[in-house]
Order: C-alpha cells, then sequence, then structure tokens
C-alpha cells in the first residue's frame, strides 16, 4: 500500500489531475491545515470529492506523535496526506516521509505549487537576487524572533531581497497580516540599533506586501516598508518582501505590478 503526499497548491482550485486522481482513489485521506493556509479550500468540497474516509490531523498528531498513525495505515491502506503549497516545504513532512520509508511504507509524492514560489514569481523580482527566506513569528514573552530581523538586515546589506513568510496559527485561531508585521520588524529594529549602534535601514526600504499568492484574489502593493502598514489587504495568508538593491528592470516590474510609487523607482 502507499503513502501519497500531496501539494494542494497555493488554493484548492491549483490541485492537480494526477492530485485529484489520488485523492478520488485513496481509502483515507488526511488534511493537514496548520503549516499553511489553503483559500478555497472546505469540508464541503473534500468530502464530495473523497471517497474514502476524510480526518484532520493537527500539529501534535504530526510531531508529536510522528505520523504513527498514519504510518501503520499506510501499511494496509492507500493513504493520502493533503498538505497546503508544497508538500516538503514544511520540514515536518520531510520527518514523516522519512519515518515511513524507514518503516518500508511505498511512498510517492505529488507536488502542489508552493507559495514561495508564488510571491517571488508575481512580485517581478528576479529570484536569483533573493537570500535566505525568514518566518517572522508572532512575539512572545519570552520570545522575540530577533534571528528574522538579522537574516533580513544580512541580506539586505548583501544586495539581497528577503521573503518574510508571516506566522500561521490555526489553533489559536490567527493568521499574521502585513500590517501586523511590520510594526514588529520596526519595533525590533529599534530595540537593535539602539543597543548595537547600527543604522536603521527598514525606514527607508522597499516593501511589496502580497496576500493570497498565487490564487485568482492575490494582491500586491510595494512601497516604503512603514507605508505599507496604510494599506488594506485581503484575508491571509500574507507575505512580506525586503527589496534591496533593485535592478531598473525589477523596479519597472514593481511600478506595473504592485503599484510602486514612480518617485521610489527614480530614486533608486
Amino acid at each position: 500500500m502507499t503513502l501519497v503526499f500531496v501539494g494542494t497548491g497555493t488554493w484548492f482550485g491549483s490541485l492537480t489531475l494526477e492530485a485529484l486522481d489520488a485523492i478520488s482513489n485513496a481509502d483515507v485521506v488526511y488534511v493537514e491545515l496548520y503549516t499553511n493556509i489553503t483559500p478555497g479550500l472546505s469540508y464541503d468540497r473534500l468530502r464530495r470529492m473523497v471517497k474514502g474516509e476524510l480526518r484532520f490531523v493537527t500539529r501534535r498528531d504530526l510531531e508529536e506523535e510522528e505520523g504513527k498513525q498514519i504510518i501503520n495505515e499506510a501499511k494496509s491502506k492507500n493513504v493520502v496526506l493533503l498538505v497546503g503549497g508544497d508538500p516538503f516545504i514544511a520540514t515536518t513532512h520531510v520527518t514523516l516521509r522519512i519515518e515511513a520509508i524507514r518503516q518500508g511504507v511505498d511512498v510517492k509524492v505529488i507536488h502542489g505549487v508552493s507559495g514561495i514560489c508564488s510571491c517571488i514569481s508575481i512580485s517581478g523580482l528576479q529570484v536569483y537576487k533573493f537570500g535566505k527566506i525568514v518566518t517572522l513569528v508572532y512575539p512572545e514573552e519570552y520570545y522575540v524572533p530577533y534571528t528574522s530581523y538579522r537574516v533580513i538586515r544580512e541580506n539586505y546589506e548583501r544586495g539581497l531581497h528577503t521573503l518574510v513568510l508571516l506566522d500561521i496559527r490555526f489553533d489559536e485561531g490567527r493568521a499574521m497580516r502585513v500590517n501586523e508585521a511590520i510594526p514588529i520588524l520596526m519595533d525590533i529594529e529599534e530595540k537593535v540599533c539602539r543597543d548595537e549602534g547600527l543604522e536603521p535601514f527598514l525606514g527607508s526600504a522597499i516593501g511589496v506586501a502580497i496576500a493570497r499568492a498565487g490564487t485568482p484574489e492575490v494582491y500586491l502593493k510595494a512601497d516604503l516598508v512603514p507605508r505599507l502598514i496604510n494599506y488594506s489587504y485581503p484575508p491571509p495568508p500574507h507575505s512580506l518582501i525586503i527589496v534591496s538593491n533593485p535592478h531598473p528592470m525589477e523596479l519597472e516590474a514593481l511600478v506595473y505590478f504592485a503599484g510602486l510609487p514612480k518617485e521610489l523607482a527614480r530614486r533608486k
């Protein structure tokens, strides 16, 4: 029998024919919702597609329980695990895949459109000019995501763009929006620059806010990073790109694709 990892893509309408075939022929379909948001996905739509059992899995099922139930079922049934975007952008699923193979389960992968690729391509920025990708999580009482800011700063100083993925917490019913992310980054920058004697850069950097990348409702807006707080965006998922040392063609793309004010394009 088989465990099939199926990427749902950036929205439910982007499921491939291969994915639809796997879903409709599975004995059990598990749906994982906590690592990504899949616009258009609903229980009713899935129920009509799935002939076998339909179950939802939590972070605990895959991380704390190491996907034991899924792996055990895949030893005697055809099992599908639906994952938003591409299945192996999240390291949780890589671990599950390794364990399944270790236990002798036949594993198949059906890739979906990744939100990472969608964000980069829709922006018009050149893929080879991106540095490390970061995830910005919500600050906690005992944790502030300083590392995310430091990676953004390092990329910026090297003339590389940064794709910033924003925190999603399904168990808490919230997903970070651009309007929340920017104040978090600005606050971290203020503290780091004050403590380490550095010059801030976010206030004069161009940013690209992206909502619902890869879906029919995609929305882009480019402006100075602090100004991006002032725009209205569709519901999450949201992402943010911090632009560094853009090529003139990239600036032209941002003007026409994301409404970058022309005076900012000329400034660079």
